[in-house]
């Protein structure tokens, strides 16, 4: 699908002949460049300078998964739980059947919420690793530097001066989405004010420099829609209920999005969202729809044909064989095993990791683990319940330019976003193959890439 005239897969596709033997391009980008945001300047993930070229039935599949996965995830609660708070408490919230409750509340109202999809690209096409819900999913960052990246690459527009690939801008995009779902839960506005809850930030000065960069694209977004508004920070406890409305000092919020893994909410908070005062996607409800467990559900669902027979198709190719560890038994490639032997067994044909994890943390690759490491990662899952083992689902090797500008094999983690019914494109971590350690995630030290679609 994506190889060149040499039968290798590449990040170039079948651009690759026009850029071989190129030397000139950086192999990283410097993002203290002029042209990106002050926000991102020192960015602290190396960048490629290439960009991944992918072409139309790579992004139609991404599309469908980015759009089609989130839909049937909000459906677990009520096909697999059949919306039993004391089964959903057990299982999500530790028992506890007041969260629970809270829970159903929020996810009744059945919003529409980002999603970011992490995928690797085997011989069997795509496959979800796990998804990411809410508003402090990252991989959007890498649009900004799509200007510096393009214009070192000519070979991207044809002869007439029109693109051959295009990039998707995904935070315009996301904006657009969180406008659009701000009236569709209150109404028609003429003024939209943002907050935005930016605690894991620590240093003030990079704090104010965020909330400038969303307010600027907000306003922007706003502007398209005929309406005014902006992006306010600040303390959460400093929102107040005022005559029904929830109000920062004199401004009235219509929406508050949580950009840390932390998703508590004040009393007052939670009554402007119960009275549909406020556009809160950050929600209670979020606790369900992003532990990874959800993926073994779906698989269970699917093969139970509770989903439409396309759908039910989807989730069988598209995510790899899936369970929550515990002492039981399970079927595996036709055959029947007990779960814990089986993964003692097969160590390299699996990975452990926790159902509530991010940045690659708590995550165990048998492949890469000793003997020592997989049956101490094995003894905790079964110790804590809240684990899962999911089939090892390599990445295809994609020739990529590494630190020194050699075109060497490389993994792929693909991190596809979707917003609602609406495909907001894809970002790549990669990994050279030579120092692979399984886990490819930008905080362990992958570089990011943007993506390109071809244009016709």
């Amino acid at each position: 699908m994506i190889k060149n005239t040499t039968e290798e897969y590449t990040i170039l596709s079948e651009k690759f002949l026009e850029f071989e033997g190129t030397k000139d391009i950086p192999a990283r980008i410097n993002t203290n460049h002029e042209s990106v945001p002050d926000v991102f300047k020192s960015y602290k993930y190396p960048v490629s300078g290439w960009p991944v070229l992918i072409n139309k039935q790579m992004t139609q599949e991404l599309t469908a998964l980015s759009v089609k996965i989130p839909s049937l995830l909000k459906q677990i609660p009520s096909l697999y739980f059949n919306d039993d708070i004391k089964k959903l408490a057990e299982f999500y919230f530790a028992g506890d059947e007041m969260m629970a409750e809270f829970a159903m509340l929020c996810h009744k109202k059945d919003l529409e919420i980002g999603c970011r999809l992490d995928l690797t690209f085997t011989e069997d096409g795509f496959k979800v690793l796990e998804a990411n819900i809410g508003s402090s999913i990252g991989g959007w960052q890498i649009q900004s530097f799509e200007s510096l990246i393009r214009n070192n690459h000519p070979e991207l527009v044809n002869k007439d001066k029109v693109l051959d690939y295009k990039g998707r801008n995904t935070l315009q995009i996301y904006m657009k989405f969180l406008i659009e779902q701000i009236i569709k839960q209150l109404g028609k506005q003429s003024t939209i004010n943002l907050f935005m809850e930016m605690g894991d930030i620590e240093d003030e000065a990079e704090k104010e420099e965020s909330l400038g960069f969303f307010d600027k694209l907000f306003k922007e977004e706003l502007a398209n829609f005929g309406l005014n508004g902006g992006a306010y920070g600040g303390d959460m406890n400093e929102l107040t209920l005022t005559n029904g409305n929830l109000c920062l000092g004199d401004k009235v919020i219509h929406s508050l999005i949580i950009l840390t893994m932390d998703m508590n909410v004040t009393p007052a908070i939670f009554r402007a969202f119960m009275m549909d005062r406020i556009y809160l996607p950050d929600h209670l409800g979020l606790r369900m729809l992003g532990d990874k467990r959800n993926l073994f559900i779906l698989l269970e669902l699917a093969q139970a044909g509770k989903f439409s027979p396309e759908e039910n198709e989807l989730i069988l190719k598209n995510i790899p064989w899936t369970s929550f560890i515990e002492n039981k038994k399970v079927i595996f490639k036709d055959r029947e095993h007990n779960l814990p032997d089986l993964l003692k067994t097969d160590k390299d044909k699996f990975v452990i990791k926790v159902a509530r994890g991010f940045q690659g943390k708590d995550v165990f690759i048998g492949k890469f683990s000793t003997e020592k490491e997989w049956e101490e990662a094995l003894e905790l899952a079964l110790q804590n319940n809240a684990f899962i083992a999911q089939e090892f689902s390599d990445s295809l090797d994609f020739l990529a330019p590494n630190a020194e500008n050699e075109w060497t094999l490389h993994k792929l983690i693909w991190g596809s976003f979707g917003f609602g019914d609406c495909y907001g494109g894809v970002w790549v971590r990669m990994s050279e193959v030579k120092t692979d350690v399984g886990v490819i995630n930008s905080a362990t030290g992958a570089v990011e890439a943007i993506v390109f679609e071809i244009a016709n």
